[in-house]
C-alpha cells in the first residue's frame, strides 16, 4: 500500500439506511467501564466516509466539506518524532497528524513527519455537525488546569480525538545554551497517552506523559457531536513486540472513532501499520494494535 514511502489516499464512502438498534460490546475485559449506555436512536447517520493518509514528508489531502459534516481520528501510526529535534539549532517543527479544518472551510487529513520518517492518519466523516463542538489542550495547559473540561456528558453526545501534535522541547545546560531536545511517544517504558473521557458527569480530554525524567510538550484536539445510539467502548493492548485486534461494534450502520492513544510511536522505518487503527468488514469494526500501543474506540450512530 506504501510501497516506495508513496503518498496514499484511502477512502471508502458507506451509505446505511436508518435503523433502531441497542448498544453492544464485547466481554471483559476489552470493554471500558468508563464510558456508559448513552441511549438509543432513532435513525443511524445516513452518510459515513472513511480516509487514510500516510506520508514521509509534510502532506495534506482535501477529504470534503465541513458544512453539516463531522471528521475525527479513526487511527494513527509510524514515527511522531518531531522535525528537526537532532539539529541542535534552536528551531524545530512539532511531528502532527489528524484532520483539521484548512483555509477553505473544507476538512483535510494530514502529517507532519521528520523528513525520512513516516506518518499515517486515519480519519471518518459522518453527515451531521449536529452539537458540534470542538476543543484542544497542551501538555502545559494539564499541568495547571488538569483536564479539559469539554462539555456536559449529554444522553446524546459522544466524543472523539482530532489530532495529535509533539513539540520538540530544547534542553539547555547551565549557561542557557541547548545541548539536545526531548520529545514525547519514544519512550517504551513509560508510555504518554492522550484521551478524550466520560467521567460521568463531562467529557474531558486529557494528556497524561509519561514517567518521564525530561520534559514533553504534547498538544491533542478534539471534537463532540450529537448521536442517537450509542453502541459501546473498549480499549486493549498490544504485547510489545506483537500485534492485537479487537472487534468493536457490528451493528448494522454504526460509526467507530478513536477516543484515546497511549504507547511509543517511534516506528521502524517502513512500519506503516506500527500504531493504533480501526478499520471494518462489512459492518464488523476492529481495532488494530501493534508493539505495545493501547488503544480506545467508541461506537455510535
Amino acid at each position: 500500500m506504501f510501497a516506495k514511502f508513496a503518498k496514499t489516499l484511502s477512502l471508502s464512502a458507506l451509505m446505511t439506511l436508518p435503523l433502531i438498534a441497542c448498544g453492544g460490546g464485547l466481554e471483559e475485559p476489552a470493554v471500558d467501564e468508563s464510558l456508559s449506555q448513552l441511549g438509543e436512536s432513532q435513525a443511524a447517520f445516513t452518510g459515513n466516509w472513511n480516509y487514510s493518509w500516510g506520508d514521509t514528508t509534510t502532506s495534506s489531502v482535501d477529504i470534503g466539506t465541513s458544512v453539516g459534516r463531522t471528521c475525527f481520528l479513526t487511527g494513527i501510526g509510524g514515527h511522531m518524532r518531531p522535525l528537526g529535534a537532532y539539529l541542535y539549532s534552536g528551531g524545530t517543527y512539532p511531528a502532527r497528524a489528524g484532520v483539521r479544518k484548512a483555509a477553505n472551510g473544507n476538512y483535510e487529513l494530514y502529517v507532519q513527519p521528520e523528513a525520512g520518517k513516516h506518518l499515517i492518519a486515519y480519519a471518518r466523516c459522518v453527515n451531521s455537525a449536529a452539537g458540534r463542538i470542538e476543543v484542544s489542550w497542551s501538555t502545559g495547559e494539564q499541568a495547571y488546569y488538569g483536564d479539559k473540561v469539554i462539555a456536559a456528558a449529554a444522553s446524546n453526545r459522544q466524543c472523539f480525538l482530532k489530532d495529535i501534535t509533539n513539540f520538540a522541547v530544547p534542553l539547555k545546560d547551565s549557561s542557557g545554551a541547548i545541548y539536545s531536545y526531548s520529545w514525547a511517544f519514544d519512550d517504551k517504558a513509560n508510555p504518554d497517552e492522550v484521551r478524550v473521557l466520560n467521567d460521568g458527569s463531562y467529557w474531558k480530554l486529557t494528556i497524561k506523559g509519561g514517567a518521564h525524567t525530561y520534559p514533553v510538550n504534547i498538544h491533542a484536539s478534539a471534537v463532540c457531536l450529537d448521536i442517537n445510539e450509542f453502541d459501546g467502548a473498549w480499549t486493549w493492548k498490544a504485547a510489545d513486540p506483537g500485534t492485537a485486534q479487537i472487534n468493536l461494534t457490528s451493528v448494522s450502520g454504526a460509526t467507530c472513532g478513536l477516543t484515546g492513544i497511549n504507547g511509543h510511536f517511534d516506528a521502524a522505518l517502513g512500519d506503516w501499520s506500527d500504531g493504533v487503527s480501526i478499520t471494518t468488514s462489512g459492518s464488523q469494526f476492529v481495532m488494530n494494535m501493534e508493539n505495545g500501543k493501547r488503544g480506545w474506540a467508541a461506537c455510535m450512530k
